[in-house]
């Protein structure tokens, strides 16, 4: 069975508060409650991030499919997303996803943006 869902976020300072909201009620609808605190904290980061490095309103979406949950946030930047090297100067974001999900990537999409994506597993 696969399950999924989008919304689009404002560019606010609320945002990735709205982000972890979601995502914690999706969670306990699709009864994935054991994921919840990774997904939020993934959400959080990747929405932050879209908000610190592009100009773009964040577009998350979740998806649930055999029991491995995909959290994504699409951009119109064209910059990938990466894990800064140590001793760079700035934020641990990209580093928090890393050691949480099971994996995560950067896709470019077809109009020149991209989705940085994280999959958590039970």
């Amino acid at each position: 069975m696969r399950s999924r869902v989008e919304i689009t976020l404002v560019r606010a300072p609320e945002a990735p508060r709205r982000a972890r909201r979601f995502v914690g009620g999706i969670c306990l609808g699709w009864q994935v409650g054991v994921l919840a605190g990774d997904a939020e904290l993934v959400a959080s980061e990747l929405v932050e991030n879209t908000l610190r490095h592009t100009e773009s309103m964040p577009k998350l979406s979740l998806e649930l499919r055999r029991g491995e949950l995909t959290i994504a946030v699409a951009d119109d930047s064209p910059h990938r997303a990466y894990v800064r090297a140590d001793g760079h100067p700035g934020g641990f974001g990209m580093v928090l996803i890393e050691q949480t999900a099971r994996d995560w990537g950067c896709t470019p999409s077809d109009s020149g943006g991209k989705t940085v994506w994280a999959r958590l597993m039970p």
